[in-house]
């Protein structure tokens, strides 16, 4: 799949450049990244030259953009296509946010341009978000999009060696693109999945 460039109020998405490099091995190394993310620990600048040198590439599979707001890096977003049979495209996102781009919006507004390009562009009948139970950060970004209460899923995600369970949200094209509870609605029900759950420590 291309890599188009797409563009927001406060956000720009694009293709990783090489000056990327120094920015995604500090959001690899950052302590949220290293706990919720499956990205190794500890983590070298080889590492991420291997990793930046995979996601400039096109791929039949996925598309990885780079995040950049105030002409900088802040962060990466991943579309995954399952199935891309005309008219019934589906897939899932991943995301992680630089710690200096928290708390801003940047990803929630991230995720609305990839569900604009996945359910207009590409035509897709549904997206599906997933986490590791107890990161309500990326949840929050998803929820701000419409994404429903999640499922708690036994053993949904592999972590660094183990299967964790995880939470699953899936979005389709004629949902609302809006929050469809509280926030503190949300967490009642989360709180309760993060009590019994096994998740990262």
């Amino acid at each position: 799949m291309p890599i188009p460039v797409l563009t927001g109020p406060s956000v720009v998405l694009r293709p990783h450049v090489e000056a990327d490099l120094g920015p995604i091995v500090e959001r690899c190394t950052d302590p949220d990244s290293v706990r919720w993310t499956t990205v190794p620990s500890p983590y070298t600048e080889d590492m991420g030259r291997e990793y930046l040198a995979a996601i400039m590439k096109p791929s039949d599979e996925q598309v990885s953009w780079a995040i950049e707001t105030d002409g900088a890096y802040a962060g990466t977003i991943d579309l995954r296509a399952w199935t891309r049979e005309p008219g019934h495209g589906s897939g899932n996102i991943g995301f992680v946010t630089h710690p200096r781009a928290r708390g801003r919006g940047v990803m929630s507004e991230t995720i609305g341009l990839v569900l604009d390009h996945a359910f207009t562009d590409l035509g897709w009948e549904l997206v599906a978000w997933q986490a590791n139970v107890g990161n309500y950060a990326s949840y929050k970004a998803a929820w701000r999009n419409g994404f429903p209460l999640p499922l708690l899923v036994p053993a949904l995600l592999p972590h660094k060696g183990r299967m964790l369970d995880g939470w699953h949200s899936v979005l389709e094209p004629d949902l609302p693109r809006e929050p469809q509870v509280t926030w503190d609605e949300a967490c009642a029900v989360l709180q309760e999945h993060v009590r019994t759950a096994r998740r990262p420590g």
